[in-house]
């Protein structure tokens, strides 16, 4: 047969139980969140970095537009650098 429960224990339960301070966070403190936070923060860009492989370290593909604007970007600074240099040469 079962043991009863009685009054006094289930008040001894419930005094233990509320005695029990809950825990406020997982970090010590603020400063030691911030640290942790940055730390993966750091650890995920590193992995981003690797992962795209040695020729690309920036992590993003290029892709035939962005090779485009680029070769555009390039001749219009050419033809800067070329204008300048006749001009510096008629002086």
């Amino acid at each position: 047969m079962a043991k009863s429960t009685d009054v006094n224990d289930l008040l001894t339960a419930y005094q233990k139980q509320a005695r029990k301070i809950p825990a406020k966070g997982v970090y010590a403190s603020k400063q030691r969140q911030i640290e942790v936070q940055a730390a993966h923060a750091r650890k995920v860009m590193r992995q981003r970095r690797r992962s795209v492989g040695k020729s690309n370290k920036l992590g993003c593909r290029i892709t035939a537009e962005m090779r485009v604007a680029l070769i555009c970007e390039m001749n219009f600074w050419a033809l800067v650098c070329r204008s300048n240099r006749q001009q510096v040469i008629k002086d």
